[in-house]
């Protein structure tokens, strides 16, 4: 099942101010947005959001990902509703209220099986090391409104982080979900987000 973060967020997001929200120069050209836009690409954002597992075995691309950047990914990106233990060495844990449900397009398969739009945009909010795993946080963005995450942080977001990783360390010790654990469903989910397969990142 799906893991919703609550009704709190939901509402936290709602109510927009100077308290929990912080402008930065994260290192990139500064832009700036008007608090409504600011308010409206938040409120597509956090409201109903859950928490969606992808694994992968990322090797030497571990270390393309680090917290703050924003990706972009050129294909769809299949993901399970499904957060059980694990057999790879990552995890992608995707945060997002807009992945398409393609459960009923499954045949048999078992998977939970969710997809994220191709050329989606994602934020990575945390990468987590817990005994000899690794979760990788991506905030799945709005499509119309990815480009103000360059130059915001939110606080709502080190709650989620904090909550994803509670799951993390709770799950990675759970047996996995046997239909997660096929080459075909591993072969879905195996390839990088936001780089190819030369490391390269996609650009924005």
């Amino acid at each position: 099942m799906k893991e919703p973060y609550g009704e709190k967020l939901a509402k936290q997001s709602k109510r927009l101010n100077k308290f929990n929200l912080l402008l930065l120069y994260g290192g990139q050209a500064y832009m700036y947005y008007e608090k409504e836009a600011i308010e409206q690409a938040i409120n597509k954002t956090y409201p109903s959001i859950a928490h969606y597992a992808r694994d992968v075995n990322l090797g030497r691309f571990e270390d393309k990902y680090t917290k703050g950047i924003i990706l972009r990914e050129k294909a769809f990106v299949d993901a399970s509703m499904k957060v059980g233990g694990m057999v790879t060495t990552h995890r992608f844990s995707i945060l997002s209220n807009h992945m398409a449900d393609f459960r009923e397009y499954e045949h048999g398969t078992n998977w939970g099986l969710c997809v994220a739009n191709k050329d989606s945009h994602f934020k990575v909010l945390d990468i987590f090391k817990h005994n000899g795993k690794t979760q990788i946080i991506l905030l799945h963005l709005p499509d119309n409104s990815w480009e103000v995450f360059l130059d915001i942080t939110i606080n709502i977001d080190d709650e989620l982080v904090e909550k994803v990783r509670e799951s993390f360390k709770n799950k990675i010790n759970m047996r996995p979900y046997e239909e997660l654990t096929t080459d075909e469903w591993l072969q879905r989910c195996s390839f990088p987000i936001g780089i190819n397969d030369e490391g390269v990142y996609f650009e924005l």
